[in-house]
């Protein structure tokens, strides 16, 4: 079960999404709100694993929320949930102790992406948005997105071209490893397709790796 916390002032939006959400089996939605300050509240009696924030909310922004549960040591994450879709806004979101980065145009399948992502210990940036920061020079590690050295090491491979049956004999493991490593390193990433993650490992120098 992954308890949520949802906070957003657009109340009709907010109602909405929490309907969505709690059809989801194994979403527990305990607390929702469009206050910051009733949000942090919440969130510190409550101990959710993961807090959905707006940026824009009265009296604690997001990012103030989320600064307060990483120097109260809670170990709630944050996905960010806004209309911002701009590289500077999402730098600072992931700089503000953010896991995940979610913009509203279309929100609902990109947040179930980052809500599983964030959960299994990676992060979510929605794609329209980490292209822009890559476009920067962002790098993967600059962006927070946690790939282990085997993830890195089969992501590359997977931008050379290679099959799954082809890395699975190349680094002497089996076809499901691979396969696993695979779908973690899509959640990870907040994308969907193999284009995207061969995209992405050429923009962030991955596919130079071997």
């Amino acid at each position: 079960m992954i308890n949520l916390v949802v906070a957003d002032d657009h109340h009709i939006f907010r109602q909405g999404l929490v309907k969505m959400l709690k059809e989801i089996p194994d979403f527990n939605i305990i607390g929702e709100t469009g206050n910051g300050s009733k949000a942090l509240e919440i969130i510190s009696k409550t101990k959710p694993d993961i807090a959905i924030l707006d940026i824009s909310l009265p009296d604690l922004n997001g990012f103030e929320i989320a600064e307060a549960i990483q120097k109260n040591g809670m170990s709630t994450k944050v996905i960010f949930l806004t209309m911002h879709n701009d590289s500077i806004t999402a730098k600072k979101a992931i700089q503000s102790f953010g896991d995940g980065y979610v913009i509203k145009d279309n929100a609902f399948e990109d947040l179930l992406y980052a809500i599983k992502s964030v959960r299994a210990g990676g992060k979510f940036i929605s794609p329209s948005v980490s292209d822009k920061l890559i476009n920067l020079g962002a790098s993967v590690e600059s962006l927070q997105i946690v790939l282990t050295e085997r993830e890195k090491q089969i992501l590359s491979l997977i931008a050379s071209g290679l099959t799954n049956r082809q890395i699975a004999n190349k680094l002497f493991i089996s076809m499901k490893t691979v396969e696993t490593h695979r779908n973690r390193i899509l959640q990870k990433l907040g994308v969907h397709t193999t284009a995207d993650m061969v995209r992405y490992a050429i923009k962030s120098g991955l596919s130079e790796l071997k």
